[in-house]
């Protein structure tokens, strides 16, 4: 998907710069950025994670996103009520100069359908020094088969956003787009002009 085609990649010069230990509230937790990894380095990486941290990697398929401020709750999945569970995952997530991917267990994924509640706390602790972290966009499958945005972002259709280069850079829904729109003036800047000279004026006939 061209959407991500041209992911940035770190260097590799010290791979000690891609851990690191991020704190969401109470929790102290390491997360791993991977593009800091030579590829011989990142093939066993996520199971050493997995170990270290005593949560399993997530092996599944995953098509709507909440954020955990929007679920309320990480036990229940809100779409269908059934348990979660917290688990590793790469999780692909949009900052102010290019899309990323961190592995780090910011994700409570559902038992019975294809739904994840984010920890975007967890993940923008995390964020690479140099980049403004965005919005979680989607999962990456540690290169098994092809990452998937969500396609559907509490509960609503996302909006993706992309620069002049095609590269993802933001999300919204259709929701949150029309909080973040300023509400219109009943009158335009000219009439708002035309109003007051005429305030003004009534004032000086008053004292005549």
């Amino acid at each position: 998907m061209r959407l991500f085609r041209k992911f940035k990649r770190g260097s590799a010069q010290d791979a000690s710069e891609g851990i690191r230990t991020a704190v969401s509230g109470d929790r102290g937790l390491v997360t791993v950025d991977l593009d800091s990894f030579g590829p011989g380095a990142q093939k066993g990486l996520p199971e050493e994670i997995a170990k270290i941290n005593r949560l399993p990697l997530f092996d599944g398929t995953i098509e709507h996103g909440f954020s955990r401020r929007a679920a309320g709750a990480t036990d229940k999945c809100p779409r269908c009520g059934a348990a979660t569970q917290q688990q590793n995952a790469n999780f692909v997530y949009a900052t102010d100069i290019a899309p990323r991917v961190m592995l780090v267990p910011a994700g409570y994924f559902c038992s019975s359908c294809p739904t994840v509640i984010v920890d975007e706390d967890l993940i923008a602790a995390g964020v690479k020094q140099g980049y403004r972290y965005r919005c979680v966009v989607g999962i990456d499958y540690f290169r098994k088969k092809d990452f998937e945005i969500f396609k559907t972002w509490n509960g609503k259709k996302p909006i993706y956003v992309l620069n002049e280069n095609q590269q993802l850079m933001d999300m919204t829904t259709e929701d949150e787009l029309g909080q973040q729109q300023p509400s219109r003036s009943k009158y335009s800047g000219k009439e708002k002009q035309k109003r007051k000279m005429e305030r003004i004026a009534r004032r000086r006939n008053r004292r005549k």
